[in-house]
């Protein structure tokens, strides 16, 4: 095992699973449309496998941020890349998206967790999946999910694409300060804007409510107005219930319990979109060292943000990632890694 950071140039009735839409894309990867319980939901996925009857590696994709399910052109991009290292994919539609039941903003990490977890017991049944060799791929805000779940469970690896490592409410104020920038407004709007958004943490932990409507009233007269617009406007919209659920939130606990073979990759033009990436990358060696793991290994891509995609180029991912997530998954998810 090897640690170092590289920085390279169906339905469910009545206990049976019926499986709809079976298919080929261009002889390669086979599809199923697939349903599968968690708790009281119904969840809805797109099982993509390799040719082959197996046994094979599977890894069950946790979305990002949002509404999200199968037709999200960057999990899918990464579905396929999986796809053509050999491992059978949930790609799965996130509860209250697509076909899932449920609505996530009513959920917080935990019950998404649950619902990941979900995914990999749904595999772990199924004919040509080595139930021993079933991992978590989280996206975006999913790589904060992916080890809380890996905490709760035994998988058997942990891959993070563009998950921060700081907790949910510092990265909120990076990326409010961030897409305020991008907008165009210059360091006072800056402030502004990060002052509305800790009145709106205060709200979470607090319930002061005027406080917060007066700082958005505020910021809905200044040219950042349409910032401002962004966030709720009534004291029971539903956001706020993720949002309190999700406001607290420390990867870095479950980072410490993880003890499967973790892959982290980052864009390194992240740091000035969603993702503080140095803070994040400093974090994770931190913990990852302090309890002496050594099967990890984190990939910063320069020159690409937070889809790890390079603009211009034949290939939707950027090959530095493919390529680095190939090797890795042969050393450590293929039938002769050895012991994980």
């Amino acid at each position: 095992m090897r640690c170092h950071r590289a920085i390279p140039g169906s339905l469910l009735l009545c206990g049976s699973f019926l499986f709809a839409a079976v298919h080929g894309v261009d002889g390669q990867i086979r599809e199923e449309d697939v349903r599968y319980p968690s708790g009281d939901l119904t969840l809805a996925a797109l099982l993509l496998s390799p040719p082959g009857p197996g046994p094979r590696a599977a890894a069950v994709i946790i979305q990002g941020s949002g509404s999200s399910d199968r037709t999200n052109a960057w999990s899918r991009d990464i579905a396929e890349m999986l796809v053509g290292h050999g491992l059978a994919v949930l790609l799965a539609d996130k509860r209250g998206s697509g076909a899932s039941e449920g609505d996530w903003r009513t959920a917080g990490f935990e019950e998404l967790a649950d619902d990941a977890l979900a995914g990999v017991a749904f595999l772990g049944d199924r004919a040509g999946i080595d139930p021993d060799r079933i991992g978590l791929v989280g996206l975006s805000q999913g790589g904060w999910i992916a080890p809380l779940a890996a905490a709760r469970a035994e998988v058997a690896f942990v891959v993070d694409v563009s998950g921060a490592s700081v907790g949910f409410a510092e990265q909120s104020f990076h990326e409010m300060a961030n897409t305020t920038r991008q907008a165009g407004f210059g360091e006072d709007a800056v402030a502004g804007v990060l002052e509305l958004n800790r009145a709106a943490g205060h709200y979470l932990l607090s319930g002061a409510w005027e406080a917060y409507r007066a700082a958005r009233e505020r910021g809905m007269d200044t040219a950042w107005g349409e910032i401002a617009a962004g966030f709720p406007s009534e004291r029971d919209a539903t956001i706020w219930t993720f949002l309190r659920k999700v406001f607290r939130y420390d990867p870095a606990p479950y980072w410490l319990q993880v003890s499967e073979p973790v892959f982290v990759v980052f864009g390194s033009e992240d740091e000035r979109d969603n993702v503080p990436v140095a803070e994040s990358v400093r974090r994770l060696e931190f913990v990852f060292g302090s309890v002496g793991k050594t099967d990890y290994e984190i990939l910063v891509v320069p020159g690409v943000g937070h889809g790890i995609r390079l603009e211009r180029h034949p290939h939707p991912l950027a090959p530095a990632f493919a390529a680095a997530l190939g090797r890795w998954l042969d050393e450590h998810v293929s039938p002769d890694s050895g012991p994980r």
